[in-house]
């Protein structure tokens, strides 16, 4: 008899530890969206959470699926490999909001149209999402984030009983795109992302897949229905308003750089005409920094789980260059090689006519990058050639 009841209490104690208590009437399940800031590139897209509020039960939650932990064994390793491992964590709200209120990030709720059982169905599925051994998910950026986490939840506890309306949408936008609309003030991480991620990212985002980002979750929600025909956000509350946006802290942009780099050049190659003279470190510079790109996107592409296939650019970060780079340290060597420059030339010219018709967006600052690789490139065979011809 005492084996019996301590039985029952251990299994009291599990599911009270699984699924604590059941929501009230008075309860409220909904969606909380924080606006950008250009602080640092992983918040200037925003982030997205569930809030479930409960007056009767004195309960205020939020379920952050944005979540990780730098303490994870091998993260570093996994992170350049691209199974970075993210979690929900639950928070008291009234934390959550003081925190992006200090951060000054706006904060928008929209609270949900559901009957008391589907938010019973929720909250027991949160529950038992934060427990250690169900919290943990691979992060991708596009199709398994913060966003999606919460558009998934929807459709996996209540299948069918959110319908999404796009026609709202007209912008017709790659996954690309519509980062672009978020990186501004983030050029650097704009030019960061435009070379490692591949063409996968330039497949157009329909309605559906556009909920990747925070921004694009709240506007689907406000226009979609229930299978009732009723709209599904019942309520929207502006909880705070951002009073200042804040600007990236760069104080040197890309295009600034890169057309320090080609003003360089243009002064190195008139010294170089008047006094007969090559810099040739300054090539070996170029050749290593774009070879080192290259040998990078190679990584990307062959070796992780990032979406970095099929990266047209790789044409100008050439991984060869790198070698090629190798050969300056021997003038008589470099000239076995110099038929290489005329190759590398001939890709770039290719690359520069191309630029707009490739299935893969390419940042418009690198083509001033492209012309200073294909102008020294194109002296260097030149230099190599008449040396060869004496």
């Amino acid at each position: 008899m005492i084996f019996k009841k301590l039985f029952l209490l251990f299994c009291i104690s599990i599911s009270f530890k699984v699924f604590p208590f059941q929501l009230s009437e008075n309860s409220d399940v909904s969606v909380i969206t924080i606006g950008s800031s250009q602080k640092e590139l992983y918040s200037a897209f925003g982030h997205s959470g569930i809030r479930i509020k409960d007056d009767s039960l004195g309960i205020d939650y939020f379920y952050n699926y944005g979540v990780f932990d730098f303490n994870q064994p091998n993260f570093y390793l996994n992170f350049l490999k691209g199974k970075l491992l993210y979690m929900v964590v639950k928070y008291n709200f009234i934390s959550v909001k003081d925190h992006y209120i200090l951060n000054n990030r706006d904060i928008k709720e929209q609270i949900l149209n559901l009957d008391l059982n589907q938010k019973k169905k929720i909250f027991k599925f949160l529950e038992k999402n934060i427990l250690d051994e169900n919290k943990y998910y691979y992060y991708n950026y596009l199709y398994n984030n913060c966003a999606t986490k919460i558009r998934d939840v929807f459709d996996e506890i209540i299948p069918e009983y959110v319908q999404y309306d796009y026609n709202h949408l007209s912008d017709n936008l790659s996954f690309r795109g519509l980062m672009d609309i978020y990186l501004n003030d983030q050029q650097w991480g704009d030019l960061g992302i435009d070379i490692c991620l591949g063409s996968q990212i330039d497949i157009e985002a329909d309605g559906y897949n556009a909920m990747y980002l925070p921004d694009y979750l709240f506007i689907n929600f406000n226009h979609a229905k229930t299978n009732a025909q009723d709209k599904l956000v019942l309520k929207e509350n502006q909880i705070f308003s951002s009073h200042e946006k804040s600007n990236s802290s760069f104080w040197i942009s890309p295009f600034q750089a890169f057309l320090f780099l080609f003003i360089l050049s243009l002064l190195l190659f008139i010294r170089e005409r008047k006094y007969n003279l090559w810099y040739w470190k300054f090539d070996f510079f170029l050749l290593v920094l774009s070879g080192g790109i290259g040998i990078l996107l190679i990584y990307l592409w062959f070796f992780t789980d990032h979406l970095s296939a099929y990266n047209y650019n790789i044409i100008w970060a050439f991984p060869f260059n790198i070698v090629v780079a190798l050969f300056f340290i021997n003038y008589r060597m470099l000239k076995k090689i110099k038929l290489y420059f005329l190759f590398y030339s001939f890709l770039l010219v290719c690359l520069i006519f191309l630029w707009y018709f490739l299935p893969q967006q390419l940042n418009d600052v690198l083509i001033i990058f492209v012309i200073l690789l294909l102008s020294r490139s194109s002296l260097i065979f030149f230099q190599l050639n008449k040396s060869s011809n004496n």
